[in-house]
């Protein structure tokens, strides 16, 4: 029997699934679809290098190594070139949104199967894990794929200038909110609606951070930023939760602790980072 939950998860994937929407030429064999896409993404990594502005077709041709009228081939002009390319983002991201929740959803569930969230002890213990699980997350992606946070940045604020990527970036976000507004139903927080803004603002705050500071971006500090917030919202007692996430983190690896680099400081209004 299919949940509440799952049937939710299906239909936001379907909505944001139902968002994309290619408009280039229609590769016929398998060959030509392969360059189509090589092309799509060499656009987005010129996106996140030097933003849209730096996509052009001999840029793009350039870095895809195809030949230069392979781009106005598939495509009419440049703008068509751009929204395709990030068309071709929402996918992929897509495909890793339904995987991450998957994932944080099977956490959840372990923790229902212990009856984790009966008790203010238990609850200290999810919130703590639900913490390290989403601060492991971004941090692996501020670590390893930086070009992928950055793009998603650029897509977004092409999408307030670009009418037909509104659509898809408000379904794309709406994924992010939704996602989380679910896990939050199921950790019996009292507004998860508004609740799931608060958490996602603090990511996305934090995620600039992560793109900002690099090497000096510390993943303790989001994951206690987390533990806290989620903490409150579920109504742990804050000391319990500090306490969790502190001997949570001492039992990491160290060189798991911390992204590389001399400084671990993250804190926006710190003078090392400025």
């Amino acid at each position: 029997m299919i949940d509440d939950n799952t049937l939710a998860k299906v239909k936001l994937s379907s909505t944001l699934k139902d968002s994309i929407h290619y408009n280039g030429r229609k590769a016929a064999r398998a060959k030509s679809e392969n360059r189509r896409v090589q092309i799509l993404e060499a656009a987005l990594e010129i996106a996140a290098v030097e933003g849209v502005r730096g996509v052009k077709h001999r840029a793009v041709a350039r870095r895809a190594g195809v030949p230069l009228a392979s781009t106005t081939y598939y495509f009419r002009d440049i703008s068509e070139l751009i929204r395709d390319a990030f068309m071709l983002f929402a996918e992929k991201a897509k495909e890793k949104l339904d995987n991450y929740h998957v994932r944080l959803n099977a956490l959840i569930d372990e923790a229902q199967r212990q009856g984790l969230l009966e008790s203010p002890e238990g609850k200290c213990e999810v919130a703590a894990q639900v913490a390290r699980f989403i601060a492991d997350y971004f941090c692996e992606e501020f670590r390893f794929h930086q070009s992928a946070v950055l793009t998603e940045q650029v897509f977004l604020f092409e999408a307030m200038r670009e009418p037909e990527l509104h659509t898809l970036a408000r379904q794309y976000r709406r994924a992010w909110y939704k996602g989380v507004e679910a896990v939050l139903c199921r950790l019996n927080t009292d507004q998860p609606k508004r609740d799931a803004a608060l958490i996602v603002s603090l990511v996305s705050g934090m995620g600039y951070d992560g793109v900002l500071f690099r090497d000096r971006f510390n993943p303790a500090f989001l994951e206690e930023s987390l533990g806290r917030t989620l903490g409150m919202l579920m109504g742990v007692d804050p000391s319990c939760m500090a306490e969790r996430v502190v001997s949570q983190r001492a039992a990491i690896a160290p060189e798991e602790r911390s992204m590389p680099g001399k400084s671990q400081e993250n804190d926006p209004e710190s003078e090392k980072n400025i």
